[in-house]
């Protein structure tokens, strides 16, 4: 036997050796060859102190307590005692009149996270609903935007106060949600901090996963910034970027790389904020890292603790934060979509229940919730409602939110806490010796590593060693269910009336003058904001504005094929 030291420094016998070689033969006797995470993680038989000592791990310093540095367990010491997460859900489609339908149904049933708006691909790649491109897609994923006449009635009858928090995607245009926003707040005569307006604005993640930029990238990141400062300036309680891993994951990165890719693209943001004379103590806090989880339960868990320690130590030692604001970033984490089946859909219900569980677990502050008809098209009434009422269960029925990170100090858990640490700081390392995100981002190298694990992941599920229930395992001959959503097929037609009306009945010399201002700001390299903000006020539509956009910057063309 061999003595040593376990986890409170004392002299000890190993016993977990011991325990291993007393049942060798039983832990050969498995159901696997061999046990591991998502990310490749190898899972061992079983935990103990012994395992956390050999990877160097301090209670003080890798976990310490909620409130307190690193952050581990969460910015608060009250955690969800105080109040709980905020409950989003992600909704938007067809006009702005539809769209404010199913608003204020969520809000009515409990919808806490506010309004989440998902934009029709038109708006998100600055095109107007007559554009030749546009003619299939107006309001078919999303909600059609055209001007700020849209987000006028979008929001009838919502109070920005009552709905208190607004999401939108954004990305490749949230310079324009931003002012959109901030448009409304003025003309209502209702104070832009009453509510928190939350945009998306991460371009970067488009180039690498999702595709809706249309921007030189460089562009694109100049322009997010803008905002970016600009908000954090003027209309601090907002949130002007929310840096997005979802997208990232569900493209094939693993866990680890969708946790690594999102840190490294914060890293660019950041540093191109700095630039700008920006000091990360008067910004750090209006930042938001915004992740999605999928079915591997205590790697998600895992997942969320280390991205906290991780980011504060990247403000405190790279950014030069010097303030615990500056470190207290937001924790956004959506279930998500990809592991919903289109067979047997009422399975989905468990998926989400375990993705919203292990986001809470995770200390996440906000949670977008999927539906279990996803898979079949827009979420139905039923489902969402379903949805909402999921997380109620969870904070109202199970004690589960009564203690401060339930799972802190789980051998298991700290032990992947430890190993998503340190896989995290390789992924940065890697990216930072490539020239940094926006550099590895045009080279392929992101998208490369996203198409080997989509590969890997099809792989596995097609030769079955990734059991997927009901798709290729635990299979039934039953119909899909006859009740799912269907887009009014007259919102198109309704919202090309309205962008003909609009552009008869706006000031068109105040029109003119406010893009001619915008395009001169945008030639002058200055932040763009305010420009974008008269352009809204005089009614200058997705289309005028993306286009001239496109005629400053120039448009995105791949730099790399190499996959």
């Amino acid at each position: 036997m061999t003595a040593k030291s376990d986890l409170l420094g004392r002299d000890a016998v190993n016993p977990h050796e011991e325990w291993l070689m007393r049942h060798s033969e039983a832990l050969k006797s498995t159901r696997k060859t061999r046990f591991e995470t998502s990310s490749g993680i190898e899972i061992n038989p079983v935990y103990s102190p012994w395992d956390l000592e050999k990877m160097g791990w301090s209670y003080q310093s890798d976990v310490g307590f909620p409130g307190e540095e690193p952050w581990t367990r969460g910015f608060s010491a009250c955690g969800y005692r105080q109040r709980l997460w905020d409950i989003e859900m992600y909704a938007g489609f067809g006009s702005a009149e539809d769209a404010n339908k199913r608003y204020r149904y969520l809000l009515e049933n409990g919808s806490t996270g506010g309004v989440s708006i998902a934009l029709d691909l038109p708006t998100q790649i600055g095109l107007d609903p007559d554009h030749p491109l546009a003619s299939d897609e107006v309001g078919q994923i999303g909600v059609s935007l055209m001007s700020f006449e849209d987000i006028k009635v979008m929001f009838d009858g919502i109070p920005l106060e009552k709905a208190g928090h607004v999401f939108t995607t954004g990305n490749c245009i949230g310079p324009l949600a931003a002012a959109w926003f901030l448009a409304l707040a003025e003309e209502r005569g209702e104070y832009p901090g009453c509510f928190t307006l939350q945009v998306q604005n991460d371009p970067i993640k488009e180039y690498i996963a999702r595709g809706t930029q249309f921007l030189p990238i460089e562009a694109s990141v100049k322009l997010a910034t803008d905002m970016l400062q600009y908000v954090s300036e003027n209309v601090p309680q907002w949130l002007p970027i929310s840096i997005s891993g979802s997208h990232m994951k569900q493209a094939g990165a693993s866990t680890v790389q969708e946790a690594a890719f999102t840190v490294c693209n914060g890293i660019a943001y950041v540093e191109a904020c700095l630039a700008k004379g920006m000091k990360i103590d008067d910004f750090g806090d209006r930042i938001e890292l915004h992740f999605c989880t999928e079915m591997d339960f205590f790697e998600e868990v895992a997942k969320y603790r280390a991205v906290r320690k991780i980011w504060t130590r990247l403000v405190r030692e790279r950014f030069g934060g010097t303030t615990r604001k500056a470190q207290m970033f937001r924790l956004h984490a959506a279930t998500s979509g990809r592991p919903l089946t289109a067979q047997q859909p009422l399975n989905n219900v468990s998926r989400i229940t375990l993705q919203a569980l292990e986001q809470i677990l995770g200390g996440c502050e906000q949670t977008r919730t999927a539906s279990f008809d996803e898979a079949l098209g827009i979420p139905t009434e039923l489902a969402a409602r379903t949805s909402i009422r999921i997380n109620q269960i969870i904070g109202h029925e199970t004690g589960i939110p009564d203690t401060v990170d339930p799972l802190g100090g789980s051998y298991f858990v700290e032990a992947l806490t430890k190993q998503f640490e340190n896989q995290i700081r390789e992924v940065v390392a890697e990216v930072d010796a490539l020239g940094g995100a926006l550099a590895a981002a045009k080279s392929g190298w992101f998208q490369r590593q996203l198409a080997k694990g989509a590969y890997r992941e099809q792989c596995r599920i097609e030769s079955g060693e990734q059991i997927v229930v009901g798709v290729n395992a635990f299979r039934s001959d039953e119909p899909p269910p006859e009740q799912t959503f269907r887009v009014d097929p007259s919102a198109a037609a309704r919202q090309l009336a309205k962008l003909n009306a609009l552009r008869e009945r706006r000031d068109k010399v105040r029109h003119t003058a406010a893009l001619a201002r915008l395009r001169e700001d945008c030639a002058a390299g200055v932040n763009v904001m305010p420009a974008m903000i008269e352009a809204v006020r005089a009614r200058a539509t997705v289309g005028e504005i993306g286009a001239l956009w496109r005629e400053v910057f120039g448009e995105y063309r791949p730099q790399s094929e190499r996959f």
